[in-house]
């Protein structure tokens, strides 16, 4: 293994890296954009840190990882959507031995994230995850365990707005012999849903110059069958009224009246 360490600074932030660390992974994804399933192995063993800090617009950001850790995963993932709804699952199998930190916060217009988690030790697990997404509302559910001579601790939560869509979110985990983790997300696209109501509306704004149209159009035949009956009934009317002159006369002239 080679060792690789950068740092980068800019006007509003700063960041530094260190990698001495050894990856390897395969996979394999069959089907369409809309209908996939993929499985994927991978191993990492060494060394990775970094760290950073600094200012987003108007928020304030922190972040900061070590590992120091052996691991190999195997993934199974499925993802479906159509028409803006789909949904997808995830499955991962692992075996990791070592210790990892890591910790991250985030406040400002935006809103506020934070968490931090521990581990260390060894442990073989299985973490599951699904997400269901319906036009502009996006929920995700997840869920794991793992068993070994370990101990874990986490938490994070987070509830920001940034680019019209709104997130909260909430994870934990916490292992000692046996361990456990669950989390929740939560994202509504602010502006899908605005779309999705000027489409409604204007749907119904058609809807309604149909109807009306249509009511007028109606009513225009209607009146015009009353006045083709109208025109009809006068002139049986009158046809009925000669039709009698006729026959008074007839009856006179027969009888020499």
């Amino acid at each position: 293994m080679e060792a690789h360490a950068s740092a980068s600074e800019t006007p509003t932030s700063a960041s530094a890296t260190y990698d001495n660390s050894l990856t390897a992974e395969a996979g394999v994804r069959v089907g369409t954009d809309d209908l996939n399933v993929g499985v994927g192995v991978s191993a990492k063993t060494g060394t990775v840190a970094g760290a950073a800090a600094g200012l987003d617009g108007n928020n304030i950001f922190i972040e900061a990882s070590y590992s120091d850790i052996t691991e190999a995963h195997l993934t199974v993932d499925a993802t479906a959507k159509i028409e803006g709804c789909g949904g997808s699952a995830s499955l991962d199998a692992y075996a990791k031995t070592g210790t990892e930190l890591e910790i991250h916060a985030q406040v400002g217009d935006h809103g506020v994230a934070a968490g931090a988690e521990a581990s260390i030790g060894n442990a073989v697990g299985v973490d599951a995850e699904g997400t269901v997404a319906l036009r502009g509302v996006e929920a995700t559910a997840g869920a794991g365990v793992s068993v070994g001579e370990h101990l874990e601790a986490g938490g994070s939560a987070e509830a920001t707005f940034k680019d019209g869509k709104a997130t909260v979110a909430i994870a934990g985990d916490v292992a000692a012999l046996i361990g456990v983790e669950a989390d929740v997300k939560v994202m509504v696209d602010t502006k899908q849903v605005v779309a999705d109501a000027k489409t409604v509306a204007a749907a119904s704004e058609t809807a309604a110059h149909t109807v009306a149209d249509t009511s007028v159009k109606t009513a225009d035949a209607v009146v015009s069958i009353a006045k083709d009956a109208g025109k009809a009934l006068d002139k049986a009317g009158k046809d009925a009224g000669n039709a009698m002159k006729k026959a008074g006369k007839g009856i006179k002239k027969a009888f020499h009246f």
